[in-house]
């Protein structure tokens, strides 16, 4: 009998050693199993609201950046071109694609929220001028319809206009 009792009480010790084992090193996190977060290139490529607004990306040369950088895009979608009649990145000169772009960004990460009224210099050193009335943020008069798409290196603000420089 207490034999049996000896082998039941090693047989369950073994058995739980065996179960928290597996448990804890099956729970290991393989770094494959990770879904990597988005960076701003990725949304934009990945989006089809922002098909011109990726070919003017890729033809500027800009992806890579738009991979790193901890930055602010203020990203017109198609609608937005399509109200200044811009309805492919071909009308945009090769020489001023890069410009063009660079208008629409500023260094670092900024929420809506967090956006001071003013001027505040573009990556191509253009002036952007914000504004907030009530509820809405403008950005050289184009309003922001979508704020706060979040992406790994930064966040996107989506605008219901392309951005003019304002002399």
């Amino acid at each position: 009998m207490k034999k049996n009792r000896f082998v039941g009480r090693w047989a369950t010790f073994f058995l739980i050693a065996t179960l928290v084992s597996a448990t804890v090193f099956s729970c290991k996190e393989n770094s494959d199993d990770l879904v990597k977060p988005k960076t701003i290139a990725d949304v934009i490529l990945e989006n089809g609201q922002f098909s011109i607004l990726k070919d003017i990306m890729i033809r500027a040369k800009m992806t890579d950046a738009l991979r790193t950088d901890n930055l602010t895009v203020f990203a017109p979608d198609n609608n937005a071109f399509g109200k200044a009649n811009i309805f492919s990145s071909s009308v945009i000169p090769d020489d001023s694609v890069k410009y063009f772009l660079q208008n629409h960004i500023i260094k670092n990460r900024t929420k809506a929220a967090d956006l001071k009224v003013g001027d505040h210099p573009a990556l191509n050193k253009a002036n952007l001028v914000i504004t907030k009335t009530d509820s809405v943020i403008a950005v050289n008069k184009s309003d922001v319809v979508i704020p706060n798409v979040n992406a790994d290196n930064g966040v996107i603000h989506v605008i219901d206009s392309v951005v003019v420089v304002i002399k």
